[in-house]
C-alpha cells in the first residue's frame, strides 16, 4: 500500500472475529529530512484500511478517528474478546511559532527541536529557540483510547488516560487482554520524559475507564519505550521495550498479571522496536526490525516463556534504506491460522516512496 504523495509507516496489524484485517498506520507528507515521523509533523494522521481476504486486497485507508485527529503519534490497534476494537494513540498540540513563544512565556512547557542531538527538548533559553529549524513548535496533549463497536467503521468519544507523572506516553502495539478478561496496555516514553520508561495501565471493564500507570522498566543509562505484551502460557506476563542506548530488546517480567514487575534484562537480539505474540502451539514469536545493512525484518522463538530464544530468522532481506534505518521497520504480526502468520511493516518501494509492506510466512518456514 503506497501513496506518491504520502510518507505512511509505523503499521499495527490486529485479526477480528470475523476473519478480517485491519491495519492503522501513520501518514504524513512526503517531506525530506528530519521531518519525515511523525512526532516532527502537525499534519501527521492516522489511517486504518481493511482487508476481507487474507491480505490479498485491502480498502482505501480511513482517517481514525477522524481529521480533527492529527499531529498524532503512532498507533497501537486490537480487537477484544468482548467485540470492541480499541485505537490507542498519543496526541500532540502544535502551535505557530509566535503563538508557542507567547504561551512560553505564560508559563507552558513547549518543546522544540535540538538539532545537535535530534531530540526534542524543552524551550528553556534563547539559543533553544533559535536552534529551533521550523516555524511552529509541539506541547504535550496527552494519551487517548477510542473505542469502536462496529469493527473499526466508526468510533465512541475518545477516552483520556491518566499517565501522570510521564510525559508522552505511547506505543504502536495494541492492547492485549489477559486470560482473566482484564485489559494490559503498555506505554512508553519520549525523547524528552526524564524518567525513560515503560509503563502499564489497566482496563477491568473493556476499555472504558483505565487505572493509573504503573512502571514497568527504567534503569539508569538506559531509555525504554514503544512497549508491547504478551501473556505466556503459564500466566507470566512479557513486556518488551525497545531500548534507544543499545538496540537491543529488553523483557519485564510479571508473575502477578502485571501488578509488579522484576528488572528489565537485555536479550542478544539487535533490532527494533519489537512484536511478540503467542503462537496456536504456546511458543512466542518476537519480531523486529532490522534498521541496519543488510536492512529487513527478523524474528525469533521462544519455547520456554521467553526465557530463552532461537538464533534469528529472516522474514524479509534487502529492504531500500536511503537513510540510516529511518524508512522501514516496525513489524507487527497476526497469526491468522495455525502456523500462518502475516507481517506488517513499513520500508521503501522499488520507487522510492515509503509505504507499508507485508509477508506471508509459516512457522515450517522459519522454524530453526
Amino acid at each position: 500500500m503506497s501513496d506518491p504523495h504520502s510518507y505512511w509507516s509505523h503499521p499495527c496489524i490486529t485479526c477480528l472475529d470475523n476473519g478480517e484485517w485491519l491495519v492503522a498506520f501513520a501518514a504524513g507528507t512526503q517531506r525530506p529530512f528530519p521531518i519525515m515521523h511523525p512526532p516532527n509533523d502537525p499534519q501527521f494522521v492516522n489511517l486504518i484500511t481493511r482487508s476481507r481476504d487474507r491480505g490479498r486486497s485491502w480498502e482505501d485507508p480511513r482517517v481514525a478517528p477522524g481529521y480533527d485527529w492529527f499531529g498524532v503519534e503512532t498507533p497501537g490497534i486490537a480487537q477484544i474478546m468482548a467485540g470492541p476494537v480499541l485505537l490507542d494513540q498519543w496526541r500532540f498540540r502544535w502551535y505557530p511559532l509566535e503563538t508557542a513563544r507567547r504561551r512560553a512565556d505564560d508559563g507552558d512547557e513547549i518543546f522544540v527541536l535540538d538539532t545537535t542531538k535530534f531530540q526534542w527538548v524543552p524551550a528553556l533559553t534563547e539559543d533553544d529557540w533559535r536552534r529551533h529549524p521550523w516555524p511552529y513548535a509541539r506541547a504535550d496533549g496527552g494519551a487517548f483510547v477510542h473505542r469502536s463497536t462496529d469493527r473499526g467503521a466508526t468510533w465512541e468519544e475518545p477516552i483520556a488516560l491518566d499517565i501522570t507523572p510521564y510525559q508522552a506516553a505511547f506505543s504502536p502495539r495494541g492492547v492485549i487482554e489477559l486470560s482473566n478478561g482484564e485489559l494490559l496496555m503498555t506505554l512508553g516514553s519520549h525523547d524528552h520524559d526524564p524518567s525513560g520508561a515503560s509503563i502499564a495501565l489497566r482496563s477491568y471493564d473493556g476499555g472504558l475507564s483505565w487505572t493509573p500507570p504503573v512502571e514497568v522498566a527504567r534503569e539508569a543509562g538506559k531509555l525504554f519505550s514503544e512497549p508491547g505484551a504478551v501473556e505466556c502460557s503459564d500466566g507470566t506476563v512479557l513486556v518488551f521495550s525497545r531500548e534507544e542506548m543499545t538496540g537491543c530488546a529488553h523483557v519485564s517480567e510479571s508473575r502477578d498479571g502485571g501488578i509488579t514487575w522484576m528488572m528489565p534484562r537485555a536479550l542478544e537480539l539487535w533490532g527494533y522496536p519489537q512484536h511478540v505474540i503467542r503462537l496456536a502451539d504456546e511458543r512466542l514469536l518476537m519480531v523486529y526490525g532490522r534498521r541496519k545493512e543488510p536492512a529487513g525484518i527478523r524474528g525469533s522463538l521462544s519455547s520456554d516463556h521467553g526465557r530463552t530464544w532461537s538464533e534469528e530468522f529472516v522474514i524479509r532481506d534487502h529492504l531500500r534504506d536511503s537513510f540510516f534505518g529511518m524508512h522501514l521497520g516496525y513489524p507487527s504480526v497476526i497469526e491468522y491460522a495455525p502456523g500462518a502468520l502475516f507481517c506488517v511493516y513499513y520500508a521503501e518501494g522499488d520507487d522510492g516512496i515509503t509505504c507499508i509492506q507485508g509477508t506471508a510466512f509459516t512457522i515450517e518456514e522459519v522454524d530453526p
